[in-house]
């Protein structure tokens, strides 16, 4: 009986061990930070990092959508581009039709940029950092001739009613262009629901190849947008087929990426920044089928001439959506979180909380310890919109990954604080 019982406890304390074990190397509780000597040697300021020449995108991330720094990072992106290379366009994870509202907007005095992004189909860039960055442009713009403007574009294809509304609004102001048929056709879609467009696929289509093929940017801009609305008619139910859906969207927004990039060359510009969530702009191996994004899809079109800048935090006050609110119950709050990850908790060695990593930089002799980390699994602050309890359950607020796998240099940011969005 006895040696039963030991038999017993041993098996119930080896399985407690094992549970034990997992917990933490899945939460890293036990993980203490501290300062990496010489982290400061490695460490430069954004000023400081270099964007490799004849770089055509350079990505700017974000590890999570509702931090104010990480917003304020696509303005100092833009201003660093702008000023030091051949960069006049950012393009954003965003609509092409409400981009294209933008582009209007920031060409002329009278717009009032705060009421325009009430509008916005995205909430979580109806803040006060996208305002600065349209009144930057609009600045520039109005200083500068129409050839030096500044350009904001739109690569994702998920709202369909904003880009018929848009098109229709575009192609009467330029009716001289477009037949009274085509002119009515747009009406009635832009009065109607999602529902009403799939018969209407074929006449989007041909739209955005006659928009195409004007040698206006405006007019090339809006073919985009008429090709965003045969994207979302073409994808894979997200109830159905989520990871189907999922590659197809990141599939078409490097595609529109590039077919924004080629009117930038047009204009004589031969780089462009495109902004979104870090799962969205890092890397993949390409031979992983099952890791396709846009990051991925953006470093193939461009071969290789693709530099990814993530960013990311120690501490984090996040505002996100709260998953399943939406319309009349639409519902943000603040949620309090913390990485883990010790190169982001080095941040509080520097001037203002915030440094950057360029890993092609970072050598193996001088600086072994940084070396090492970014070259093996770590923790990563990853939080996208929608909030559910599992962000607590499973500190699904992060994700392990090697960093250089996936990012060419990183912003790292000791604390972060909530966007505080201005018309929810």
């Amino acid at each position: 009986m006895k040696i039963f019982q030991t038999k017993v406890f041993l098996i119930l304390g080896a399985f407690a061990l094992l549970i034990i074990s997992l917990i933490v190397l899945k939460t890293g509780i036990f993980n203490r930070p501290y300062h990496i000597k010489g982290i400061e040697e490695v460490g430069v300021s954004f000023d400081e990092l270099k964007i490799p020449e004849n770089t055509k995108v350079v990505g700017i991330g974000e590890a999570t959508h509702g931090n104010a720094e990480f917003q304020e990072a696509k303005l100092d992106m833009l201003k660093k581009l702008v000023n030091n290379g051949t960069c006049h366009a950012i393009a954003f994870e965003m609509s092409p039709a409400e981009a294209a509202l933008y582009n209007d907007a920031i060409r002329e005095n009278e717009s009032d940029l705060t009421e325009l992004i009430a509008g916005t189909d995205y909430p979580l860039y109806d803040t006060a950092q996208i305002v600065e960055l349209l009144e930057y442009m609009r600045e520039y713009n109005l200083s500068h001739d129409e050839s030096e403007s500044l350009m904001i574009y739109g690569v994702d294809m998920q709202t369909g009613v904003r880009a018929a509304e848009y098109l229709y609004d575009f192609c009467s102001k330029n009716s001289a262009s477009f037949s009274e048929e085509e002119i009515n056709t747009l009406k009635t879609l832009a009065e109607n629901s999602d529902s009403d467009y799939p018969g209407a696929r074929d006449f989007f289509y041909d739209l955005s190849v006659k928009l195409g093929a004007s040698d206006d940017i405006f007019f090339r801009d809006a073919s985009v947008v008429s090709l965003s609305l045969v994207q979302l008619l073409d994808s894979p139910s997200y109830e159905d087929k989520p990871n189907d859906y999922s590659v197809h969207r990141d599939t078409c927004m490097a595609e529109n990426l590039l077919s924004f990039y080629n009117i930038e060359k047009s204009r004589g510009y031969d780089q462009i920044i495109i902004t979104a969530h870090n799962g969205h702009v890092m890397k993949y191996d390409p031979a992983d089928e099952l890791d396709v994004n846009m990051g991925m899809k953006i470093d193939e079109l461009f071969e290789g001439s693709y530099y990814c800048v993530g960013t990311e935090f120690y501490n984090t006050c996040v505002n996100v959506h709260t998953a399943g609110t939406y319309d009349d119950e639409y519902k943000r709050a603040n949620h309090d979180y913390c990485s883990g990850d010790l190169l982001a908790y080095q941040a509080k060695f520097f001037d203002d909380g915030v440094y950057c990593l360029d890993f092609a930089s970072v050598d193996k002799k001088a600086a072994g310890k940084v070396y090492n980390i970014i070259h093996k699994q770590n923790f990563t602050g990853m939080a996208g919109e929608g909030y559910t309890t599992d962000w607590e359950v499973y500190k699904s607020y992060r994700a392990k990954m090697i960093a250089v796998d996936h990012y060419d240099a990183m912003i790292y940011y000791y604390e972060t604080t909530p966007i505080d969005p201005i018309h929810y």
